[in-house]
């Protein structure tokens, strides 16, 4: 057992956080899952890193093979990342803009904060490549955060077709449903203005990822449909030379240095309807364990750091007087300018712009996906495949898009409950109209009944879609 143990680790500090689907080792493991267990499969997101103790190698004699194998996964996965991202750069970039296939998408008023506005964005961009398009964004009527400010941030979307013509602001409308095709195919150029999610009448939504990245990425991650959306927030994200240099500058002053967790805690005006109150606790329970399974292996005490991002200002006093044995670390100011009346401010959008980033840099994050900011942290993550730091623990709901195309799941372990009110289920059953919040809820195929199940007896089955931007991928020059 401790061979396997070192076996595993040794997956850890070779791949540097990438999501592989791996025979089980130990089901004493099983706290490094962030995807389905069986009696067959463990699909385990792992998160440590390179950081990690060097592997004892003398151990792993009869091993080679396997490390070699999961070695070269990773290599392939980072390799498919920057072909994607090769190729988004490509679309964004006609060398004739005047002539080139656009979408434009207008972002309306009613756009709730930064979060929000990216994901926005980002469902536009996955109409876009669907249908081949440069996206073209318009954000004039926004009032939060500037267009001067956003692109002060990040790289523009393009550099050779960011504006729109007088002549294109009467371009035809996108049309949702059926007609999508016809108006896809018979215009140049398309518009579309955003003021919530696209309805899923179109194939290309959040939870389709391209068919012509299938038989390459499913092989090899857990998520596709997550490492796809991923790509598309972590083009969005992209930075200009002056946040890499706030970054790096607020990195040494709060000697932020690994291994370090974040925890990102979301509360204000969010406890209105939207969420409920989670306690610190329940977010440090996950990154004490984190910490434990870390110094496990290691055989030390490492600086058990945690960098905390949150809209309430109540939080660090609490979180030092109740957890002393941890190094907290913040922005200064974040916290009040993350407040509702105040994140509109220019302090408030680089506050959140500076949490996303150093949220992202961290080897694990404790968060909600009921917000935002925890979800697109966890996207960029999942899409750096290359880097260690690697994935987000939600403690409310499971990663969801508004949207998104709902996704049927496959029983993967038979499940006879004592319960009425839960499903029974059988391996192969396909599970339809599923709702995951504490429990998760949906209606058996094979049986026609409706109740509640565990989720770890499924997996996810996300479709894929014909996105005519992706087609033939890997015989591009």
């Amino acid at each position: 057992m401790q061979c396997k143990r070192r076996l595993f680790f040794a997956f850890v500090a070779l791949f540097g956080g990438t999501t592989l689907l791996l025979q089980p080792f130990d089901r004493r493991l099983s706290h490094y899952s962030h995807g389905i267990q069986s009696n067959n499969v463990l699909n385990l997101s792992i998160s440590a890193t390179s950081r990690l103790k060097p592997v004892n190698w003398s151990v792993l004699t009869n091993q080679q093979n396997e490390v070699s194998k999961y070695k070269t996964q990773h290599v392939e996965l980072a390799n498919i990342r920057d072909v994607v991202q090769k190729r988004i750069d490509q679309i964004q970039n006609p060398q004739n803009c005047s002539q080139a296939r656009k979408l434009l998408c207008k972002i309306e008023p009613g756009i709730a904060g930064f979060g929000c506005l990216l994901h926005r964005i980002g469902v536009c961009f996955l109409l876009a490549i669907g249908s081949n398009r440069t996206l073209v964004v318009n954000m004039t009527m926004v009032t939060y955060p500037s267009i001067k400010s956003m692109f002060e941030a990040y790289l523009p979307l393009s550099e050779t077709c960011s504006e729109w013509s007088e002549d294109e602001y009467e371009a035809a409308q996108w049309i949702h449903g059926n007609r999508e095709r016809e108006t896809t195919a018979k215009f140049r150029v398309v518009k579309l203005f955003r003021n919530g999610g696209l309805r899923p009448f179109t194939p290309f939504a959040p939870n389709s990822y391209p068919t012509s990245l299938k038989d390459k990425l499913q092989p090899l991650h857990s998520e596709p449909q997550i490492w796809w959306f991923g790509q598309i927030m972590m083009y969005l994200t992209r930075p200009q030379p002056k946040l890499t240099q706030a970054l790096n500058k607020y990195k040494a002053e709060l000697g932020f240095s690994h291994p370090i967790v974040g925890v990102h805690i979301r509360r204000t005006d969010k406890l209105k309807g939207e969420a409920d109150f989670h306690s610190l606790e329940e977010y440090m329970i996950h990154v004490k364990k984190w910490y434990d399974n870390y110094d496990d292996f290691n055989g030390g005490n490492v600086t058990r750091r945690v960098f905390l991002a949150t809209d309430d200002v109540t939080i660090h006093k609490e979180a030092l007087d109740k957890y002393p044995k941890f190094s907290f670390s913040w922005i200064a100011n974040n916290s009040y300018f993350a407040q509702k009346q105040r994140r509109t401010s220019d302090e408030g959008f680089w506050g959140i712009v500076y949490d996303v980033a150093l949220l992202s840099q961290c080897d694990y994050v404790v968060c909600t996906f009921t917000s935002n900011i925890g979800r697109l942290v966890h996207e960029v993550m999942v899409a750096e495949s290359n880097n260690p730091l690697r994935y987000a623990t939600s403690i409310d709901v499971e990663h969801f898009s508004v949207g998104e195309i709902r996704m049927l799941r496959e029983v993967i372990e038979d499940y006879y409950p004592d319960n009425p009110k839960e499903l029974e289920l059988r391996v192969g059953d396909i599970i339809e109209n599923v709702r995951c919040k504490r429990i998760c809820l949906g209606k058996n195929r094979r049986t026609k009944k409706r109740g509640s199940y565990p989720k770890e007896k499924v997996r996810t089955l996300p479709p894929t879609a014909l996105y005519a931007g992706m087609q033939n991928i890997f015989n591009r020059s």
